[in-house]
């Protein structure tokens, strides 16, 4: 799929989420994007970025090489300056918290990770289900600080095959 079908659906994602977290009358004033191999989940995944006037940070989604949304990340949020230890309950209870996950997802592996230009974050495997398949995979990246999650992938789209 080329990149104009990708920024139209891009910025009709960013009108629904401005639409429930952003100012009255938000408009996109530029995309930028870009596409590139992620070794996590084993694809090309195509990042835009959309700059939204009257909103302080910008909000990315990314999709698949099928123009499926796998993930976003919300840049209004930050890392921490150095890698902090966080615990493993606090960090699932925040997270299922915030994203609505069902009460049986389970944290896989948690670990320190810098994720630039947006500083050091914990990255996360969560498995949605008891026993997961690709698209109850969860990759998900928070600040150590507040536990709030910055950026958010999942293995396979969650919207595959209908609308998000």
């Amino acid at each position: 799929m080329n990149e104009r079908p990708l920024q139209k659906r891009s910025i009709q994602e960013i009108f629904q989420r401005v639409a429930a977290d952003g100012p009255p009358e938000a408009r996109v004033i530029h995309c930028n994007g870009e596409e590139e191999w992620d070794p996590n989940i084993l694809c090309n995944i195509s990042r835009h970025e959309l700059h939204v006037l009257e909103r302080s940070a910008d909000i990315i989604v990314f999709f698949d090489s099928d123009a499926n949304v796998i993930g976003w990340r919300d840049d209004g949020r930050k890392g921490a300056e150095m890698p902090a230890w966080v615990d493993r309950d606090s960090f699932l209870n925040a997270v299922i918290n915030e994203l609505d996950l069902p009460e049986e997802t389970r944290l896989g592996q948690l670990q320190p990770v810098e994720l630039p230009p947006l500083g050091w974050t914990h990255g996360a495997v969560l498995f949605l289900k008891a026993v997961p398949q690709p698209e109850d995979i969860l990759r998900v990246w928070a600040s150590p600080d507040t536990l709030r999650v910055i950026q958010c992938l999942y293995d396979r789209s969650p919207y595959r095959g209908r609308k998000p």
